[in-house]
């Protein structure tokens, strides 16, 4: 029997919402609601998440966050609009109208992560479990542990970022080149396998506004970002899982692990901030078992 699929819109005060829902939220299986990166990543990039945890029949929730996708860009926004309270309510209203607020998983991906560790600390109703793939415990500890990953990139690739930063010329052509071989080595080790892979439409105005010109440099609405003091306070089964070469590093994952009581973490061994798609049988095989144990 093929597996329910369905896609909408949520309409709220900032305009529409695009989500689409894979599998049958009537089933009596806890769904899960997957936070795609970025910020501005959209859905797409957390597609390979969506489809592993399906696998086993659980229903799945993609969104595509306001600025990016399919949803409203709202390009016009000042920079100080985009603030993580803003996709906290949007996440919200997601869960009340797709009517699960009274059981619910969040898994988050990257800056997705982000966003469910802030809203978990909050301690919502309906919650029951978190899966934190790749991501972070504070943008301080995100700019110290990826500045040790660029100190370590080839000389010329190194000394071209600490040049054009002071210079602040994000757009140079060494810059940028010293940019994708930090990507290369810690976001995606492998090449694209589909052939015309569906494109998606990626709210750079967004991930500049929160976030920076690159990866490694944090300028923008979240560069004070952090739940550093504050991981104790969830309370549900959280399981974080990353990738050895993860610009998410395993002393961040190690970090938060210590401060959620009864968490669990995984390291898949070769892989990047990519892990699901670089390695989805170990990815799917850890989350399930870890799902299988706590009965969610």
């Amino acid at each position: 029997m093929a597996t329910k699929d369905r896609t909408g819109y949520l309409t709220w005060k900032h305009g529409r919402t695009w989500f689409r829902v894979i599998g049958d939220l009537k089933s009596g299986k806890t769904p899960v609601v997957v936070l795609h990166g970025g910020p501005g990543a959209a859905h797409n990039g957390v597609l390979v998440i969506a489809k592993l945890l399906s696998a086993s029949g659980r229903p799945v929730i993609l969104y595509d966050q306001i600025g990016c996708g399919k949803s409203t860009s709202l390009k016009a926004k000042p920079a100080s609009f985009w603030t993580i309270e803003l996709f906290e309510e949007e996440l919200s209203r997601i869960i009340k109208h797709l009517k699960i607020e009274k059981r619910y998983l969040l898994a988050g991906a990257s800056w997705g992560g982000m966003l469910a560790l802030n809203y978990a600390i909050k301690k919502p109703k309906g919650l029951k479990g978190l899966i934190i793939a790749n991501s972070l415990p504070s943008s301080r500890m995100w700019v110290r542990e990826t500045r040790k990953l660029v100190a370590k990139l080839p000389p010329k690739h190194r000394n071209a970022i600490y040049k054009y930063e002071k210079l602040k010329k994000y757009k140079a052509k060494e810059y940028l080149a010293a940019n994708v071989e930090f990507a290369k080595r810690h976001i995606k080790q492998t090449p694209s396998l589909v052939d015309n892979p569906p494109k998606r439409k990626f709210g750079m105005h967004v991930y500049e506004s929160m976030w920076g010109p690159t990866e490694f440099t944090v300028t923008g609405t979240l560069q004070d970002w952090s739940v550093e003091k504050e991981l104790h306070l969830i309370k549900v089964p959280t399981f974080f899982i990353n990738g050895e070469n993860d610009e998410a590093t395993p002393v961040m994952q190690r970090f938060m692990k210590a401060r959620v009581k009864g968490s669990q973490y995984c390291c898949i061994k070769g892989a990047a901030h990519s892990a699901p798609a670089e390695a989805p049988l170990e990815w799917m095989n850890a989350t399930e078992k870890w799902l299988a144990k706590k009965k969610l």
